[in-house]
């Protein structure tokens, strides 16, 4: 064979530790030159890293000119990426199916805000103007201008996991991107407790002027910084999980690293430094007082650690080898972790169990959400226009709900808000939009072996952010939409990668093995 036959051709080469286990695999070209990032893709990474910084750097993007900055960025690193789409079709699909459902929503959104005369969709709202000021057109929307606006905020997180599946294609990356957010929301909670310690009264660069006494880190509300903790929490996790040793098939071997005769090793002090970070984050989230944070990271845990553990014993179990997995013993996995996890919320999160305590049942909440329902059962068809709550529920708040002064600019609860500004609409868009991310994770969960724990973890993330929309409003605020959205890519990169078993033959990248 001539030269010229070799062209395309790369070598995989496995190459083993003293420990036995494979580092990641090397893509080798015939000369010996070892495949690097191409440059535009490095470009594109730290415009999404910008971005990210941004985004929650400046109070969650709340402000419109913060909102357009971190949205220039996103656009850019995604239009980089798009140079050069995901190689695996899976991947692909998933992307496209992404931008699909974003370009739907702008479409609707647009169409919600379009005002003309004689608009036979128009909000019954706009005939009582009519009669006050005369004919002026009238839309679905409420207020236009606040649903045209809004468009911004609504494809920013579609934008993000675009991006992130664009720009880390492989284990490799999805795991650097991993790192970058477990980063993140150390940095978040590190500066949270120096607030708290230091400088309560300050937010940034501002005075602070709400939840003095608790941990908001860069946002305003604590709810929302609890959100974000949570997940951070359950991101480092997974980093500490995956810096545990392996056995051959692929799963974590808590027995090899108590069994290293050379401790503290390398590895065993990579797991330490992703635990402590875990730690930090854990602590700062108690420090938030955010009742709902704290609840809904309790419940993720306890729904994703005993099968952690179960899948983990039955590789490890020792050196006896691999334990049967019987009844009994996911009943006690789950009393074991649901123990562990209440004894830790009570010795850290004492002062978030006061304020359960104490405020109870939040009368105000609840008929806000009655008042919620009222708006979406009258505007079922069409919704009252997106990011037109603020506008609308002065109309359907009862006069005993709340302080006259009181302002409520959000539901509370995303669901609610989402069936109040979009209308009967919302509904498919959140189950379609769920099941495409769950059905991703859950193939991950089945078809990787070494990288299991990533999808596990997001499916408690998902978990986290769904159970916490019911009482509060995180995922509203674009600082914590894009934070999750970003890892959601990097968890859908894993899952549809190469499955675990397949020849190497079969996989378009040498570095997504298991």
């Amino acid at each position: 064979m001539t030269a010229t036959g070799f062209e395309g051709v790369r070598l995989e080469i496995k190459i083993e530790e003293p420990s036995g286990r494979r580092r990641p695999d090397a893509a080798i070209t015939l000369d010996g030159a070892q495949r690097r990032t191409p440059r535009p893709t490095l470009l594109g990474r730290a415009l999404l890293i910008a971005a990210l910084a941004v985004c929650i750097g400046s109070r969650g993007a709340v402000s419109y000119s913060a909102l357009l900055v971190t949205l220039v960025l996103a656009g850019a690193a995604l239009f980089v990426g798009a140079l050069s789409p995901p190689a695996e079709a899976r991947i692909r699909r998933s992307l496209h199916a992404a931008l699909l459902m974003a370009v739907a929503l702008v479409a609707y959104v647009l169409f919600q805000s379009w005002s003309f005369e004689g608009n036979p969709f128009a909000n019954p709202l706009w005939s009582a103007v009519d009669r006050l000021v005369g004919p002026i057109g009238g839309a679905v929307s409420v207020d236009p201008a606040a649903t045209r606006d809004a468009v911004f905020l609504l494809i920013l997180p579609f934008v993000l996991y675009g991006a992130g599946l664009s720009l880390y294609q492989t284990d490799e990356g999805a795991l650097k991107l991993l790192t970058w957010l477990g980063a993140f929301g150390l940095a978040f909670a590190v500066f949270g407790i120096a607030q708290v310690a230091f400088f309560p009264d300050s937010l940034l660069l501002t005075a602070k002027t709400a939840y003095l006494d608790s941990l908001t880190g860069v946002f305003v509300n604590r709810n929302t910084a609890g959100s974000l903790l949570g997940v951070a929490s359950l991101i480092l996790a997974t980093l500490a999980v995956l810096a545990l040793p392996r056995d051959r098939r692929g799963r974590f071997s808590i027995w090899s690293l108590i069994s290293d005769p050379g401790l503290p090793s390398e590895r065993s002090r990579r797991v330490m430094a992703w635990l402590l970070a875990a730690f930090v984050v854990l602590l700062a989230l108690f420090l938030t007082k955010s009742r709902g944070a704290l609840v809904s990271t309790s419940i993720a845990f306890v729904a994703v650690l005993p099968f952690l553990w179960l899948d983990g014993s039955r590789a490890s179990g020792g050196p006896a080898g691999a334990r049967p997995l019987t009844l009994r013993r996911v009943l006690l996995a789950y009393g074991v972790v649901a123990l562990v996890v209440l004894v830790v919320g009570g010795l850290f999160g004492g002062l978030t169990i006061q304020r359960m305590a104490t405020r109870g049942i939040d009368d105000v909440r609840l008929c806000l959400y009655w008042s919620a329902l009222d708006a979406f059962g009258q505007n079922w068809r069409f919704g009252t226009g997106f990011a037109t709550f603020a506008s609308v529920f002065p109309i359907y708040r009862p006069p005993d709900c709340g302080a006259p002064w009181d302002v409520f600019l959000r539901a509370h609860n995303i669901y609610l808000e989402g069936l109040v500004g979009l209308g009967i609409v919302f509904v498919p868009v959140l189950f379609l939009g769920c099941l495409h991310i769950v059905a991703n994770l859950l193939r991950g969960l089945r078809d990787r072996r070494r990288m299991r724990v990533v999808p596990l973890m997001a499916l408690g993330a998902m978990v986290l952010v769904g159970l916490h929309g019911l009482v509060d409003f995180s995922l509203q605020i674009p600082g914590m939409a894009a934070y999750f959205a970003t890892y959601l890519a990097a968890a859908t990169t894993i899952s549809l990668g190469r499955r675990a078993d397949a020849p190497l033959g079969r996989s378009s990248r040498g570095g997504q093995a298991g």
